[in-house]
């Protein structure tokens, strides 16, 4: 992780071009100047005394570092993914899960209540409201288990973010 700014310190060097440049500008008319900008379009530029820019990977110590600051960067990317499950993604499964618990619960309530209070006087609606709780209790499950099985999923991913941290 302490890696990653240096990498982009270096990038950022490399891009910005040479320090303290000195460039010879040769206007249009023929005047010459010395200056620590580029020259004004138009003139002839030449850089003095800027020195190249040393190589980003350049042997075998490079090759070595290059293959750390990748594991480096795998390793901040699953510290991350890890952090995003702990705090937002796992909680919101067992919240949207303890929700859908709750509401399904609630909904089976009342048409429990409902065909209980037609029993015996009205057999087609009491056929009707049977059909239904059995219709809520089949859509309650199928649910149930969907986001049950996406917790676990990522109560997996989390574990094996774990093991692999170690």
């Amino acid at each position: 992780m302490k890696s990653a700014p240096l990498l982009c310190l270096v990038f950022g060097a490399a891009l910005a071009g040479p320090a303290f440049a000195m460039y010879r500008c040769e206007a249009p008319n023929g005047t010459i100047s010395f200056q620590d900008k580029r020259c004004p379009e138009g003139s002839k530029e030449q850089a003095i005394g800027a020195p190249a820019p040393p190589p980003l990977v350049n042997g075998a110590d490079d090759g070595q570092r290059a293959q750390q600051i990748q594991r480096n960067q795998e390793a901040s990317t699953r510290a991350l993914r890890k952090t995003q499950l702990e705090s937002a993604l796992l909680p919101a499964a067992q919240s949207a899960l303890a929700s859908h618990r709750q509401a399904c619960e609630q909904e089976l309530s009342a048409l429990r209540a409902r065909r209980e209070g037609t029993s015996g006087r009205f057999p087609g609606q009491q056929q009707t409201l049977t059909d239904a709780l059995s219709d809520a209790q089949a859509r309650c499950d199928r649910q149930g288990r969907e986001l049950a099985d996406r917790l676990e999923t990522l109560r997996s991913e989390c574990n094996a973010l774990q093991r692999s941290a170690r």
